[in-house]
């Protein structure tokens, strides 16, 4: 599914009326009818219903005006107001104002907090506030009559009445996800053509409240195209990625890999990477450990096989264990290097022998990433997926940790053609980056996920997915989206308070097989 910024909306809706498809009015007339087409499918018939419907002076109220008709075609009590100088409403709102009175709505006007107060009060209570005062394009603090729209569905949200955003709640910059002191708080946002990055990005995600997109007949982007080269996952689109085992698989096909890590103190990381790789559906998980943690692995482990490199009784890796790692890259479909490997300088230096030299994709996080200190250019000559939370990627970039969030869509993508590399940027939202350009956004996950351990079992997961045979942006982006869902399904279960990463690495098998029955009904375009 597409992931759009309000200038790539814009350039959709012109190609789209340029080309023929559609004019503004109809592309108006789709988008209000697919927001009561929303609300039916959430709340049932609107019969009977009291709707306030604050609308702008531009195209977001021109929206606003089709809904009003619409909800009033349903049998609602339907009260619009425009918030601002009526004068000013031209074009297509125009048109839509006009349909609305011949509809028999009599829009109201409110200049001012007092007179928008007194329209407010004229019922008890309402079912039903919608936003129609800012569309995609707004920047900045809503001011004047605007605000005081901003205040009334705030105190309305705050007495129970639902508040639906019509495109994007008002307050919310659509392409980064900041918000103005006074936003709109919505229950439900219902967007057009394609879902914005501000929906994603928090906090204006916390603003969004449940997001739907109405498909208004936009012009598809061709592959290539500059537009469309940021997408959300959705679970049509990884149902087509997940694994399907040849019915004749054995364990040596079914994906080989091995992660290399573990140290004194840290044998619970590497474990569960490995845990993770064999519940991601590799088929043969050897564990590289430290010889000196060999018999912790040992007891740990039972389904994957711990291998001893280097010295007797090293509790670290030395450069002594390189051979013995490297030998099994013949025999291996993916390497998972980092997950605790400490941060010696001895196990820094065999991790970057490792990188370097590895024949088969390497996924490379935690301490594995510490390696490689702030890499210029690319990583080496192989085939990487590097994994950083903010402060990971905040050591590699040397930028700090607020301008990372700032960018969170777009930095991924430019360290991965620096680096030619797949780079995942977890966190909420995690991006998934190509070197070419590519980047999807994931949906899934919630914050009972904040504990120690789950970038581990997100790691065995991309190597795992690897190693099936996808390649390194098609795994990592299943893995990372699998990943979120089993935590969100352990959560639906059991609360997302105690959540740990094991709960996940266990969820896993379930998630994929989730996404393998695909989605019940169309998730939107794709």
């Amino acid at each position: 599914m597409l992931l759009l910024t309000a200038e790539e909306m814009r350039a959709l809706d012109r190609r789209t009326i340029d080309g023929g498809r559609a004019t503004g009015a109809e592309l108006m007339r789709r988008a209000g009818h697919g927001v009561v087409a929303c609300l039916e499918r959430r709340y049932g018939s609107l019969l009977g219903y009291r709707a306030l419907v604050l609308c702008g002076t531009g195209n977001n109220g021109g929206d606003g005006f089709v809904v009003a008709a619409r909800l009033k075609e349903r049998g609602c009590t339907v009260v619009a107001v425009v918030c601002g100088d009526a004068t000013r409403i031209a074009g297509d709102a125009a048109g839509a104002r006009d349909a609305a009175v011949a509809a028999g709505i009599t829009p109201r006007t409110a200049t001012t907090e007092a007179a928008l107060g007194d329209i407010v009060r004229g019922f008890d209570a309402w079912d039903l506030g919608l936003d129609a005062l800012l569309g995609t394009g707004a920047r900045g603090m809503p001011e004047g009559a605007i605000a005081a729209g901003v205040q009334a569905l705030r105190e309305l949200d705050e007495a129970g009445t639902r508040v639906i955003a019509i495109d994007v709640p008002t307050g919310v910059d659509s392409d980064t996800g900041a918000i103005a002191r006074r936003a709109v708080r919505a229950d439900l946002t219902v967007t057009f053509g394609a879902p914005k990055r501000g929906h994603l990005l928090y906090p204006g995600r916390a603003f969004t409240g449940e997001l739907e997109v109405v498909d208004i007949g936009l012009v598809v982007p061709a592959a290539g195209d500059a537009i469309g080269r940021v997408r959300l996952a959705n679970a049509q689109s990884m149902t087509a990625l997940v694994p399907r085992r040849d019915p004749r698989a054995h364990k040596g096909t079914a994906g080989r890999v091995l992660v290399v890590g573990g140290s004194r103190g840290l044998t619970g990381a590497v474990a569960l990477a490995a845990r993770a790789a064999s519940r991601a559906g590799a088929g043969y998980v050897q564990v590289a450990v430290p010889a000196g943690v060999h018999d912790v692995l040992a007891a740990k482990l039972t389904e994957q096989m711990p291998v001893a490199c280097g010295a007797a009784g090293a509790a670290t890796f030395g450069a002594d264990a390189f051979d013995a790692i490297a030998a099994h890259f013949p025999h291996v479909d993916c390497v998972a290097i980092g997950p605790g490997l400490s941060r010696d300088p001895a196990a820094a230096e065999l991790a970057r022998r490792v990188i370097a030299a590895a024949t088969c994709p390497v996924v490379i996080d935690a301490d594995g990433l510490n390696a490689l200190g702030a890499p210029d250019g690319a990583i080496g000559a192989g085939t990487y997926v590097l994994t950083p939370h903010v402060g990971e990627a905040a050591r590699l970039t040397g930028l700090a940790a607020g301008a990372i969030e700032a960018a969170r869509i777009d930095a991924p993508r430019d360290w991965a053609k620096r680096w030619n590399a797949v780079v995942v940027l977890k966190g909420a939202p995690t991006v998934t980056a190509a070197a070419d350009g590519r980047a999807v956004v994931n949906p899934t996950g919630n914050a009972g996920m904040a504990t120690a351990g789950m970038g581990d079992v997100l790691t065995g997961a991309v190597a795992a997915l690897v190693a099936q045979g996808l390649g390194t942006f098609e795994a990592a982006m299943l893995a990372v989206h699998a990943h979120g869902l089993a935590g969100d399904l352990v959560a639906a279960g059991h609360g997302a308070l105690g959540l740990v990463a094991g709960d996940v690495c266990e969820a896993l098998p379930r998630a994929l097989a989730t996404l393998e029955r695909g989605p019940l009904v169309d998730t939107g375009p794709a």
